[in-house]
């Protein structure tokens, strides 16, 4: 049976902690699309993580807040454990820029197939398809059939279907009416449209959340997307992020996220520090603190040409007798 986990925790620091010891030693060996031959299985596990107090209890030493910067030289409170190297690496390469500014969304025009997608375009700039997308698949639009368009009934119903003496036309806001009783096709004077010259609508789905829980706090629709049907299932490296959710309960801002696919040892807390900060800026554009971060993976898991890595981090803790929790303890001894 597929190994199942969830793990509840006040700060991100003891939830990423808990659950590398619970994935390295009790996750199931499987392999990845992405190991070479000689690669050991990955570590794998279905996790359902709960982090009480997101924003609390920041890096620190000797009892001092640590403030990293980045190459943008913006200085940022960090969350999560100070032994993970590369979480401090992301923060000091730009990360949180990357998701809340979208400082890397030029890279995605700008890199050939190197950058194929970024969360702060998918999140705040949401479309179903963009040009760089046709590198990857293309699709042809047909267009709709006059036929098909005159009995819709709920077209009909809502009055864009109209009947004159002139004949029966079909009211587009902004454009000219189309005469029904001819092909769309030959009014337009194309057949079909390749999907690459189209310019799709951008989508800011976070003001749409803002909008949503502004008007209606208790609202089951406030999320935002990132999968793209019509072109992701073609990408090498499809965005591991699925969804964002959010409500208000007790006053409260809740988040909650959803992830196919995650690397817990090198990923984990560097996404987290990117999603709460998602979590501030609605908690503060609707003037509410926050609740917890619930993050939810299908496959989180640890590569298997890092599981030494991970191994030597638990030992260094334990040689330079830092706190770790008794159950990670237990789980490192039997093993």
């Amino acid at each position: 049976m597929a190994q199942v986990f969830f793990i509840s925790k006040k700060t991100v620091g003891e939830a990423w902690l808990s659950a590398v010891a619970q994935v390295l030693y009790k996750g199931d060996d499987i392999r990845t699309e992405y190991d070479k031959k000689q690669d050991p299985p990955s570590k794998d596990a279905t996790v359902l993580i709960e982090v009480e107090n997101p924003m609390s209890e920041p890096i620190s030493r000797k009892g001092r807040v640590l403030k990293i910067k980045s190459k943008y030289g913006n200085s940022f409170e960090v969350y999560g454990c100070i032994a993970d190297t590369y979480l401090i690496g992301s923060i000091q390469s730009g990360y949180i820029e990357e998701i809340m500014e979208g400082a890397n969304d030029h890279y995605i025009w700008e890199s050939d197939t190197s950058f194929p997608y970024s969360y702060h375009d998918r999140i705040f700039s949401y479309t179903p398809f963009s040009l760089e997308d046709s590198i990857h698949v293309n699709y042809d639009l047909e267009l709709v059939d006059s036929a098909f368009i005159k009995k819709h009934k709920k077209l009909l119903k809502a009055g864009k279907i109209q009947t004159s003496e002139e004949g029966t036309f079909w009211k587009l806001k902004n454009l000219v009416d189309f005469n029904l009783n001819k092909k769309i096709s030959d009014q337009i004077g194309i057949q079909k449209i390749p999907i690459e010259v189209i310019k799709f609508p951008k989508i800011d789905q976070i003001e749409y959340i803002i909008r949503k829980l502004k008007e209606k706090p208790y609202s089951r629709r406030a999320q935002a997307i990132t999968w793209r049907p019509l072109v992701d299932p073609f990408h090498i490296d499809p965005p591991c992020l699925q969804r964002i959710y959010m409500r208000v309960k007790d006053d409260k801002l809740i988040m909650q996220t959803t992830w196919r696919s995650r690397d817990l040892f090198r990923a984990w807390e560097a996404n987290v520090n990117g999603m709460i900060r998602i979590q501030k800026y609605v908690a503060d554009q609707l003037g509410l603190e926050m609740g917890h971060y619930l993050d939810f993976s299908n496959s989180l898991h640890i590569y298997g040409n890092t599981i030494s890595e991970v191994k030597d981090m638990f030992n260094r803790m334990l040689t330079r007798g830092e706190e770790i929790p008794d159950e990670i303890l237990e789980l490192i001894k039997n093993k």
